[in-house]
């Protein structure tokens, strides 16, 4: 259970030798594979945690225990600013992160998955406080609070169309639409940049309701 956990310090391993585009591939495996049980033991620890960055840390330290008892060569790091994010490291001295995840609340009186000041898609694609700039892939974590997945995608499409229609300094298309991906993740975007290349974003949601 998610009550029981503690946040496991970091195992030291002398070698990291697999590929960043390979590592990669195995966060999102790991990821989609853990949510589920993450899921089902925070609904059955009936927290009364509601504020996002709370959820995020638990999930943080969930993802830490779980991914050591696999044995794997990363670990999740939280970094706090203006918004709550997840860095993921691999277990080498000084290794920059290597991935990043965003989580953001699914609930009817909120509105920041897709921009605003702490809008999770908006500030990667602003590159604000250099978030993500130095990674071209990452995930978002939806907590859904009220509804369903059917309902979060066709709105979340449709902020994104009302965003198309309107002038602002960034411009939103077509490709920035969550589009389903069965493989890795439920749902794929593919994002600009203001001066990096694009960046591809995983949507991972789970319902917290």
């Amino acid at each position: 259970m998610i009550s029981n956990q503690t946040h496991n310090q970091s195992i030291a391993v002398t070698e990291f030798s697999l590929t960043e585009n390979h590592t990669v591939q195995r966060i999102l495996v790991f990821i989609k594979n853990s949510l589920p049980e993450f899921e089902s033991s925070f609904r059955e620890s009936n927290f009364p945690i509601h504020k996002e960055d709370d959820i995020s840390k638990k999930l943080t330290w969930f993802f830490n225990d779980k991914a050591r008892s696999q044995k794997l060569y990363f670990q999740f790091n939280e970094k706090k600013g203006v918004d709550f994010t997840i860095y993921v490291n691999p277990f080498k001295l000084g290794a920059p992160s290597i991935f990043m995840i965003e989580a953001k609340r699914l609930s009817k009186s909120h509105y920041d998955y897709v921009s605003g000041e702490t809008g999770g898609i908006e500030r990667i694609r602003r590159e604000h406080e250099d978030f993500g700039k130095h990674l071209n892939q990452g995930a978002m974590i939806g907590y859904i609070q009220d509804e369903n997945h059917e309902y979060w995608l066709n709105r979340i499409n449709k902020w994104i169309e009302e965003l198309m229609n309107k002038k602002t300094d960034i411009v939103w298309q077509e490709e920035d639409k969550l589009i389903a991906e069965n493989k890795l993740s439920e749902f794929k975007s593919i994002h600009s940049r203001k001066s990096k290349e694009p960046i591809t974003l995983y949507h991972y949601w789970i319902a917290l309701n």
